[in-house]
């Protein structure tokens, strides 16, 4: 990936990270403050967009097109994607919807010249599994786009439906999918055992556990139906627990594989935040709102700023490995910062202080750090390994 793209994905993951801590200085942008006033600028979208659509999503576009530079339509995905997020940040949503619609049929256009416009390949059994979760992933940024013009649509123009859990602030699963599913993509890419019948078998069911799962768990969150959440999220937590298992078992031995184990820790402790919030949303009244708050930040943070960064530091240096980083010191430095300095940072001005340049040290760590050396018989296997294959 080109420096001049590398130092743009710096600035686009702090600045969303550091906008998470609006609240500390600026009114109305407490966690606690359970609803907002509509014209207040909502640091929230930036929190989310900055990171997932902006970074995640141009990582996404760059590494499906596989070209050396950067392409006309990754660069012009950064350009309106940034303009989105500071459209939905202002309250221009005409702006926003033209937008979001326009980024849409861009990730599209991509999408297609990758693949085909309807996704045959989710049925078909002589794909890879790691081919169908990049293909999920490029279609679940499309329709998330689609989906947030829908919902600004409705919201502030059309009125046509009232679904109070479905709102521009609370966008986190639709612009945090698509860096998930990517992520999946490579981890089954190291996949060894392709003539072993059960490992086939429990990668297909992981990948529509997972899709399925996830989408039928967003529909029970906007309906509100909080006992079927939990079953849906219990499930998933099983399915991760597998994709764990497969990676152990099946994955190839290569320097990536201490980023991505540590993503997965991540994202399993992620699942299990998941299901006590939603117990604790179903069964349990809410007794110390700052209690409650840290816990859904903790949550927020493991899965934005952990799993898929986790993800992302793969995939933005795929093509870099061995880079004979020092990984003990940056995964620690990783968790330290994500699992405990960040949330708290949230709530208390004194860990954020410390938290938000131990974030940017970290993702500079992560993008610049290391040394480029010929590459490992591992990395052509891996860019070959997520080519599909017709």
């Amino acid at each position: 990936m080109p420096r001049s793209l590398k130092i743009i994905l710096w600035l686009m993951f702090t600045l969303g990270f550091i906008s998470g801590f609006a609240g500390l200085v600026f009114p109305n942008q407490s966690p606690l403050v359970e609803s907002l006033p509509p014209d207040t600028y909502q640091s929230q979208r930036l929190h989310v967009f900055l990171f997932n659509l902006v970074g995640g999503g141009t990582t996404l576009l760059y590494f499906t097109e596989q070209k050396s530079k950067v392409s006309w339509r990754c660069s012009l995905y950064l350009l309106g994607s940034i303009t989105f997020s500071l459209a939905a940040f202002f309250n221009q949503y005409l702006l926003a919807i033209i937008l979001a619609v326009g980024l849409a049929v861009l990730v599209e256009f991509v999408r297609v010249r990758r693949y085909s416009f309807f996704p045959y390949d989710f049925f078909r059994n002589n794909i890879l599994v790691a081919h169908k979760f990049h293909q999920a992933a490029l279609l679940c940024l499309s329709l998330g786009l689609l989906i947030a013009s829908f919902v600004m649509l409705n919201n502030h123009y059309l009125h046509i439906f009232y679904w109070p859990s479905l709102v521009l602030d609370d966008f986190f699963l639709g612009f945090s999918f698509p860096i998930s599913l990517m992520t999946f993509s490579v981890i089954f890419s190291l996949g060894r055992k392709d003539d072993e019948k059960h490992i086939r078998v429990l990668r297909e069911v992981s990948f529509w556990v997972i899709n399925l799962g996830v989408i039928i768990f967003f529909i029970f969150i906007i309906l509100q139906i909080d006992a079927l959440q939990v079953a849906v999220a219990m499930l998933l937590f099983i399915d991760v627990l597998i994709v764990f298992f497969l990676f152990r078992y099946d994955s190839r031995k290569i320097e990536q594989e201490n980023f991505l184990i540590s993503g997965i820790l991540f994202l399993v402790i992620t699942s299990i935040t998941g299901i006590m919030i939603t117990l604790a949303e179903t069964y349990m009244p809410v007794q110390e709102p700052r209690a409650w708050a840290l816990l859904l930040k903790i949550h927020t943070y493991l899965a934005l700023y952990g799993w898929n960064l986790s993800g992302l530091t793969v995939i933005i240096r795929y093509n870099e490995f061995p880079l004979k980083l020092h990984d003990l010191e940056i995964i620690l430095t990783h968790w330290l910062v994500v699992a405990w300095l960040a949330p708290m940072g949230s709530l208390y001005t004194v860990f954020a202080v410390v938290a938000l340049p131990g974030f940017g040290v970290l993702i500079w760590l992560i993008l610049f750090s290391g040394t480029h050396h010929d590459k490992h018989p591992g990395s052509d296997t891996l860019i070959d390994s997520l080519t599909p294959r017709f």
